[in-house]
């Protein structure tokens, strides 16, 4: 690619360049305003033992972490996450998508509940219905079972208004400008091609040797054919007709005298 010379074109239709650079901003303005979200809401939800079981450790339900309480933890995660209850939020108004996940960075029974959506207030309201259902079914799974050894739940974290997901709303952003540049870089290229090879065909014919005009070409012909040609005494002999061959000097009679 011939950077120098795209540079000269560019600079050659600088009205359309600046037109075409000019259409690319306006188009990923309208990108960046016109694309609501994405948005992001989250909390995290504590599993603690119950009163009975915290008596070994002095009602100390802190004290009390143990592997039951990570599988009651998985057990809310399916059900949350169960097309019923996904259903049952979106029927009552809460229609932004939620996801429920075990917490990667700790060791005990938390579950993260992230929603995710175009609208902020859709996706605040969803996090924080999300996060209510989560102790709403584990009441529903220990349902008859007594007070004091239900298993309880805490929200230990809540970010109730939504943050915009920068990252993503960026790649749409980030297509219409790599587009409109190739095509800043392309049209007035295209535009210039006609013009180019113009110039490209008049450079050739300017270097191409100018052709005899046919007259001189006829003089040179008829030059060479009428100039006289020389033959050596070898040459003169070997064309000679065979059949009349003169004999050898020594074999001619010398004339007589009288």
């Amino acid at each position: 690619m011939d950077v120098s010379g795209s540079l000269h074109t560019l600079r050659k239709h600088w009205v359309l360049t600046s037109l075409l650079v000019l259409l690319t901003l306006v188009a990923a303005v309208g990108v960046w305003v016109g694309i609501p979200g994405p948005y992001s809401s989250e909390s995290q939800v504590v599993f603690l033992a119950s009163q009975q079981s915290s008596k070994l450790n002095g009602n100390n339900p802190y004290m009390s972490f143990n592997g039951t309480l990570s599988t009651t933890a998985d057990l809310v995660r399916r059900e949350l996450m169960d097309p019923r209850i996904v259903a049952q939020l979106a029927a009552r108004g809460y229609t932004a998508g939620y996801q429920v996940a075990d917490d990667p960075a700790a060791t005990g029974p938390i579950l993260d509940v992230t929603a995710t959506g175009k609208s902020k207030a859709m996706v605040e309201a969803t996090q924080l219905a999300a996060t209510r259902e989560a102790q709403t079914v584990l009441l529903q799974l220990q349902s008859g079972i007594a007070p004091g050894n239900q298993i309880t739940s805490m929200v230990v974290s809540s970010a109730p208004n939504a943050s915009l997901l920068v990252s993503k709303k960026a790649r749409p952003l980030v297509g219409v400008l790599v587009v409109g540049l190739l095509l800043t870089l392309a049209i007035p290229q295209m535009v210039d091609a006609p013009a180019r090879r113009r110039r490209e065909r008049a450079q050739q014919t300017r270097q191409a040797p100018l052709p005899m005009p046919a007259t001189a070409a006829r003089r040179a012909d008829d030059a060479d054919r009428s100039a006289p040609v020389s033959y050596t005494a070898s040459q003169r002999i070997e064309s000679r007709d065979p059949d009349r061959a003169e004999p050898p000097w020594h074999e001619v009679a010398s004339p007589r005298r009288y």
